[in-house]
Parts: C-alpha cells; structure tokens; sequence
C-alpha cells in the first residue's frame, strides 16, 4: 500500500528582491543595465533555499509534525503538499484528497455572511453544494457561530473567522489533512474539541502533517516528527525524541545568545583568596547532562593565599534565559566555614537536582566575614539537565519539588460525614 505523502529530495528556492516580472519591467531592466554600474551581489543574496534536498514520508493514519524555528521551512513544506507552489528541484507524491487547514478564512469575502461563505470557501475546497446543504448544520454547530452565520464575516474577530474555517475544513472528510498553527488561535475549549475532531479522524485513518510551536500538542497528537533547521532536515524520528532534541537545540542557542552575569575580565581579584574553578557532577564525580531526578554537587576550587578565619560561599544557579533558579549560602544555612592558606574544595550536595530541563550555568561568589565584600567570583560551563517539562516555557517555572498527590471528592467527604455520624 503506497504512503499517503512522499517528499523526494525536495527543494525550494525563492528570488530575493524581485518584486515583479513583466515584458515592461524586463524591457526596462535591459534599457538600464548599460548605464548602471554593475552591483556585486553574491548568489546567496540573490536567492533563498526555503527548502533543500527534503526527504520524508507518511503512512496512512500517521500523524507527523513538522517543528523547528521560525524560518525553518515548515510551512513551505505544507505550502508545497497543498499545491500552492511547486518545488524547485524533486518530487512530491500525494495519495490521497487533500484538505488544507493553512491560513483558515483567508478564503472569506468580508461582505459575505458566514452562511454564504460556508458555501464560498466548502466549494473552493472541492464540496458539492448538495454536500454544503448535508453538512451545514454539523459546520455551523462545530464552529459555534449559530447566532452570528447571518452576519457579514468582516465583523467577526480573528477567534470567529478560524471557528468558521476549521469547522468547513474538517467537514470535508478528507484523507489527508494539513494543519498549520490553525490551533494557536481561540478559546481553550475550542481548541481542545479541534484537537478531539483531529484526533476522530485519525481514527478513521485519515493522514495528519502538523506544524505547531506548541509542543505539547505536537506531542499530544503526533508519533513522528521531522526537525527542520534553515530549510534543511536535521532529523527524524519518534515525536519525544525529536522534541528533546529540538528543546535542547533551543536552549543551547539561548545559552550562546545570554551574556552571564561576570565575564572573565570581570571577576573580583584578591591578594586573599581566588577561585579556580566552579563545576557540577555526579555524586560518583561523572559529568555530562543531567536527570533532574538525580542528585548532583557542586565543587568550587580555590585557592587560598592567606588564612581567613571566616568566609562565607554563595552560588547560584542561573538559566539560559538568566532567571536565577535558586540561589544558596553557607551564612544563611548556618555553615561555619574557614579558609587555611593552601587549595580546596568547598562543595554543596542538590539531592535531587530538581530543576527543569534546559541550560544553566553555576556562579560562585566568595565573600568576607561580613558577607557585604566580594573577595573572588567565577561562573562554570554551560551544563544541561533532562527535565519532564520543556524548559522554554515560562509558565513552568525553574524547578520540579518533591511532590505527592491526592484527591477527595465530594462523595468522599459526604461518606466520611455520615460514617462520622454513625459512629456517634
């Protein structure tokens, strides 16, 4: 049985720069070259490779997501399957009818009802209008517009104008279906019934290609994914696995762009005391990426020139995007710490780790007996931890505590009251 999708060494380049082409404007171009001064442009200013040398397939009834930052070439890709524009270089195989949910209610005519553009844009999707009468109520009823479908579609939010165009979209019953980011916009609910929608026609067998930013709904509906960087493929495989490496991608490209909070020319220098050098590893002494379930230490070296008789060590941790993840201090924990003249070590035990996936990098302060004097600073690599939540989330915050659930419910509570009662 052929893949419902076939992308063969697909490429896609686009012309920088050129606006139109027209016998007038060519004319005009060939008029003027003599007396312009020849400009030096590169062929890589001259064109973009949107898409280069692409290769991926989807079986019947698979879900597959496209991922990767903007600019990437994803909806290119979709641009490419839907027919819109046609690949410079390889083959695309598309068995099956298609139904493309790409810039939904683009298709509207803003003085247009919605009853009437429900009949526009279910024929530009290919519906009979005996199949447009069958399916009206089921479109209008999914798109929850009852009250509003008599009412020209210019006057209608963002929000409504996707209802309306998913509800036509995912009427047509199609076998494979195109989805770019319609997700992104609506109310929570809407959102969770277009998913479940998808998800029904999945079961019936029907091919997704999905693109989204949200992760979470990359994973809570797709088992494969291609990562595309730059046009290019990157890599493919299960959804998990390309999103782990897509999000590490994500903060190392973060870790690159932040500026840590001491550079090296600005550490504190001292004839007391200097730090050598600040790590993390294993409880074993290992390094390398990090489980956030797993305890970890950190070490700061140093070297003392004198004896201090009173010293106190503060760290940081700090994330890619410089929120400071947590920050400890032997004053404040009651840790009598003194320094002899000579080298060492001055380490604190994390049992777990706890912290969310993503990047951090560990800043180490050494202060005087008072706590108010820097005497030495100095900042570690760049380390990564495996978390059970996508690092760039800003909702889900810097850590994951120790935690236990539990649940009562009403039932419970009325049961425990009447037990109560009774054993009175």
């Amino acid at each position: 049985m052929k893949e419902a999708i076939r992308f063969n060494n697909v490429s896609k380049r686009y012309n920088l720069g050129l606006t139109r082409i027209s016998l007038p404007s060519k004319v005009s171009e060939w008029i003027k070259r003599p007396f312009s001064p020849k400009p030096e442009v590169s062929d890589r200013n001259k064109h973009l490779w949107a898409l280069k040398d692409v290769s991926f397939e989807v079986e019947n009834g698979q879900a597959l997501a496209l991922i990767g930052a903007n600019g990437a070439g994803k909806t290119t890709a979709l641009k490419l399957l839907a027919n819109i524009t046609r690949p410079t270089s390889g083959s695309i195989e598309v068995n099956g009818r298609l139904s493309a949910l790409i810039a939904l209610g683009a298709g509207f005519h803003p003085d247009l009802t919605g009853r009437e553009n429900i009949f526009l844009n279910g024929t530009i999707l290919g519906l009979r209008r005996k199949e447009i009468q069958q399916k009206f109520d089921q479109i209008v009823e999914f798109s929850e517009l009852e009250r509003f479908i008599d009412t020209p579609v210019k006057r209608y939010s963002s929000g409504m104008h996707v209802r309306l165009g998913f509800a036509i979209a995912a009427s047509i019953e199609p076998e494979i279906m195109l989805v770019d980011e319609v997700l992104a916009v609506g109310d929570a609910s809407f959102r969770q019934k277009s998913l479940e929608r998808i998800n029904e026609l999945l079961e019936t067998g029907v091919s997704v290609v999905f693109v989204s930013h949200n992760l979470w709904l990359v994973q809570a509906l797709c088992t494969k994914a291609v990562y595309l960087e730059k046009g290019k493929l990157k890599y493919i495989g299960e959804t998990s696995e390309v999103v782990a490496m897509y999000d590490r991608d994500i903060n190392q490209e973060r870790a690159r762009k932040f500026e840590k909070t001491y550079s090296e020319s600005e550490q504190e220098r001292s004839d007391s005391v200097e730090i050598n050098d600040v790590s993390i590893v294993r409880t074993d002494g290992t390094g390398g990426d990090f489980e956030n379930y797993e305890p970890a230490e950190v070490r700061i070296s140093y070297s003392a020139f004198e004896d201090l008789t009173e010293v106190n060590v503060v760290t940081r941790i700090i994330r890619a995007d410089g929120v400071t993840a947590c920050m400890m201090r032997t004053k404040i924990d009651g840790y009598s710490l003194s320094l002899e003249r000579g080298t060492g070590v001055v380490s604190v035990t994390l049992d777990p780790l706890q912290l969310y996936g993503g990047s951090y990098y560990i800043q180490a302060i050494i202060r005087d007996a008072s706590d108010s004097y820097p005497l030495a600073n100095k900042t570690s690599d760049w380390f990564y931890v495996n978390g059970s939540v996508l690092s760039h989330q800003e909702m889900n915050g810097v850590y994951e505590p120790l935690h236990d659930w539990s649940h009562q419910s009403s039932s419970m509570i009325s049961s425990m009251s009447n037990n109560q009662i009774l054993a009175k």
